[in-house]
């Protein structure tokens, strides 16, 4: 009886520290969430381009949306008439700001994440349309 009552004392305990492991992770992508939220929403301007930082007010000289599309076709070998569903957007990844290029050639479609201040490819994945 005894070691019944340890065994179902310890097994509260255990369901108490998963409790409170899972409601601490939580609470830390929801606060994480929101940080990458207000980075990206710092990003625009009123006429949704890209400006400088809020939070340090400099200057990033971030590149254009067509360099960054010109720096992914040059990497792949394709010009602009080439593809097609060609999508750009700007996110903050990889603890960085970024464009997200999306494009279509042939059968597959092409993703690049290019940092925004250098036009440095980061990553790059082509899969079968």
């Amino acid at each position: 009886m005894e070691k019944e009552k340890n065994n179902l004392k310890n097994i509260i305990i255990l369901l108490i520290v998963i409790i409170v492991l899972l409601i601490g992770f939580s609470i830390f992508f929801i606060i994480e969430f929101n940080n990458e939220r207000k980075e990206i929403r710092n990003l625009y301007d009123e006429n949704n381009n890209i400006h400088f930082n809020n939070d340090s007010n400099e200057n990033k000289n971030y590149i254009s949306r067509e360099s960054a599309l010109n720096i992914a076709l040059d990497d792949v070998k394709l010009s602009k008439s080439d593809i097609y569903d060609i999508d750009i957007e700007v996110d903050y990844k990889y603890n960085q700001t970024v464009y997200e290029v999306n494009f279509n050639y042939q059968n597959y479609e092409y993703e690049y994440f290019i940092n925004a201040s250098n036009g440095n490819i980061i990553k790059s994945f082509r899969e079968r349309d």
